[in-house]
């Protein structure tokens, strides 16, 4: 018999990996730098060059600009940059040249050690985030084509939501700073930036994006500190976006590829970025699907596949703090720069947390620089029935106070925006055969009195007796909101 098909279109997320790895490289200290005494902090910034979906598999290559600011004989601070490239391959199943690949990678931890005077070892621990979306169509049953009028069938209603388009944007910033009391700075040692969405709206086929870069910079003065600078560079970026339409909900995920920012002579600091925007758009679907089936003369062969209906929404915005006191063993005169990357986000039954890495750099009562690293976790209070969530973005505030003479005391504040899973699993009926040639055998009775003691749907038992769930309410004045029976006495209609 011909089916009656409900079809749905959608982004099927076919790999969504998150891994941590190390990349290590030995370096040599150039003869016109002095000795190393010891390593007062390491920064690391990463930069992706290529990232491209292959048939089964991701390319994903870069380098990570790793800065050391080590003490040198004689006291003071000393800076180094050191390269280190990475090349990294996720494999999966359903990938191929056409899908929609989007990758972040952040330095979660950056260190060095000292080999002698004139050599050193530094390690990146790198965090890489892929997902990759393949255009997939779905055709779920939900009737027949024809119908003599004996065929009874069981729907079921089903509200899903899918990501239904995905387009991976690219664009740059180029900005120059101002920087107050410039003469003041010598160089940029490290820079990171935060890009942060402030409006985002679907018109006629384009995504119209506003936001800004928060900056973060570690500068050096002419007097050998070290001190925190912030500066906002906003943007608006519109983009193409084919299948997308006004009123559906989008989500947002950035990415930073690359951040160069220099200290000129004349003062202002050139700031580049090179960033990656993933736009999903959402659509909810009421589907009534077929879920059983029956013919009150003849005998039906039934066949069905399981489907999964890939069902996500994005979540509101939610916010997270943690803080903790740390004691360093020695008096703190200035807390220089505090700095706090995402590692991990666990699901546990109750709620998720996110593992901060977190790295205090300040300058202690004898003048020299020192850093601490620390995990933080910081939990996530989910809404109630939400089980499985994947982020989607995630924006941290980090900050330390000096406690006492040996302590700092850190904070942390993000705001973290979530996606929600809820796979819907399916038995989806694929062909539906009639056999004429068997003729179901007329009951003896055309009316049989039933007890029904445990809860029973009424669809059961018209089954069984071959007649229709209508019957069965009219001949027991039920309600069209009656779909059980328990406890009480029936009068089945037979055929």
């Amino acid at each position: 018999m011909e089916l009656t098909k409900n079809t749905i279109t959608l982004s099927r997320l076919v790999l969504d990996a998150w891994n941590n790895y190390e990349e290590t490289t030995d370096a040599i200290v150039p003869d016109t730098f002095p000795d190393i005494v010891r390593i007062a902090a390491v920064y690391g910034n990463a930069q992706l060059k290529d990232d491209a979906p292959q048939s089964g598999r991701v390319l994903i290559s870069g380098s990570v600009r790793m800065t050391v600011l080590y003490v040198p004989e004689g006291g003071g601070l000393r800076r180094l940059d050191i390269p280190i490239s990475f090349a990294h391959i996720e494999e999966a199943a359903g990938i191929n040249e056409d899908s929609q690949l989007f990758v972040s990678c952040r330095v979660v931890a950056a260190d060095a050690h000292v080999m002698n005077s004139r050599k050193l070892s530094v390690t990146a621990t790198l965090s890489i985030s892929c997902r990759v979306f393949a255009s997939d169509t779905l055709s779920l049953t939900s009737g027949f084509a024809q119908d003599d009028g004996q065929l009874e069938q069981l729907t079921s209603t089903h509200t899903v939501t899918v990501p239904v388009a995905v387009h991976r944007r690219e664009f740059t910033l180029m900005e120059d700073v101002n920087l107050p009391d410039f003469s003041r700075y010598t160089s940029i040692a490290a820079s990171r930036a935060d890009l942060r969405l402030s409006d985002c709206r679907l018109m006629n086929g384009k995504a119209v994006l506003k936001g800004d870069a928060a900056l973060h910079l570690l500068a050096e003065t002419t007097d050998g500190t070290l001190e925190n600078t912030d500066c906002v560079v906003p943007f608006t970026q519109i983009f193409e976006v084919e299948g997308m339409a006004d009123n559906q909900q989008i989500c947002v995920t950035f990415s930073l590829r690359h951040l160069d920012a220099e200290l000129r002579d004349d003062g202002l600091i050139g700031v580049g970025i090179g960033a990656s925007v993933l736009l999903t758009a959402f659509e909810t679907h009421t589907l009534q699907l077929v879920s059983d089936v029956y013919h009150l003369e003849h005998t039906v062969h039934v066949e069905t596949q399981p489907v999964t209906l890939p069902s996500s929404h994005p979540l509101a915005e939610l916010g997270c703090e943690a803080s903790e006191t740390i004691p360093v063993g020695m008096k703190i005169a200035q807390i220089a720069d505090v700095s706090a990357v995402l590692d991990t986000l666990s699901n546990e039954q109750s709620h998720s947390v996110l593992r901060m890495m977190v790295c205090i750099v300040y300058r202690a009562d004898d003048g020299e620089y020192y850093s601490i690293h620390r995990a933080v976790h910081m939990p996530l209070s989910l809404p109630d029935d939400t089980h499985q969530v994947r982020l989607n973005g995630m924006q941290c505030r980090a900050s330390a106070t000096i406690s006492g003479e040996d302590s700092v005391v850190l904070s942390l504040s993000g705001r973290c925006s979530l996606l929600c899973d809820e796979p819907l699993q399916l038995n989806d009926l694929s062909a539906l055969t009639i056999d004429e040639n068997t003729v179901q055998s007329a009951a003896p009775v055309s009316v049989i009195l039933r007890y029904v003691d445990a809860e029973e749907r009424l669809w059961d038992i018209a089954k069984c007796y071959r007649t229709t769930v209508e019957a069965i309410r009219q001949a027991n004045q039920l309600s069209t909101d009656h779909f059980s029976a328990h406890s009480q006495m029936l009068l089945i209609p037979v055929q």
